[in-house]
């Protein structure tokens, strides 16, 4: 039976979820160093063979399951960028950042399992160095720099590392507060820095 393109991949997507799902379980368990790929094909349901079609190792199943996580994090974070276009007073300035940090800690509910394996006991560095990344990105180029006595990376830095610290204490703390609270939250506690933010 002849199977067409969008079958194929369908199929090709369900097969990698259900490698992202066997990767998640073993590393709220282990290291990924101390998984082995028949440990995920196995509970995947799948062959090494398939495994193999899609991914070089386990490594790079890791670096491209994190590097997509971090994709569409940007894509919910360029939603800032028009702050610096509006000219918009800061109130309007605020309900747009706390829009785009509930879009963000939504993501986060909706990939939580992931996420938490990532920054949890048997976590991946990598991922934290990226966030970081996105985080600093995001915030940087809307940082005034006439606001601060010290120059704005600064600034920006405390901002990134602040939000890993809330979105990992959200994630081990069960998340019960929803998205939305959660954007108060963030925007509170990081509102020190926020308030030199150009609009």
């Amino acid at each position: 039976m002849r199977i067409n393109g969008k079958q194929t991949d369908r199929r090709i997507v369900r097969t990698k979820k259900e490698i992202l799902n066997a990767l998640t379980l073993l590393l709220e368990q282990k290291t990924i160093d101390e998984i082995t790929v028949k440990e995920i094909t196995d509970l995947a349901g799948i062959n090494r063979g398939t495994f193999y079609l899609h991914y070089v190792d386990k490594y790079d199943l890791m670096e491209k399951s994190v590097n997509q996580l971090i994709l569409e994090m940007r894509e919910i974070g360029t939603e800032i960028i028009s702050l610096t276009l509006t000219n918009k007073g800061p109130e309007n300035v605020q309900s747009e950042i706390e829009d785009m940090l509930t879009a963000l800690f939504e993501y986060i509910k909706e990939h939580q399992r992931f996420v938490k394996s990532l920054t949890g006991e048997k976590g991946n560095y990598s991922f934290h160095i990226k966030f970081n990344e996105f985080l600093k990105d995001t915030f940087i180029e809307r940082v005034d720099a006439n606001h601060f006595d010290i120059p704005p990376v600064y600034a920006v830095s405390a901002i990134s590392y602040a939000m890993q610290g809330i979105v990992q204490t959200w994630l081990h703390e069960g998340l019960v507060e929803s998205p939305a609270v959660m954007s108060q939250h963030t925007f509170k506690i990081v509102s020190v820095y926020l308030t030199g933010l150009k609009y």
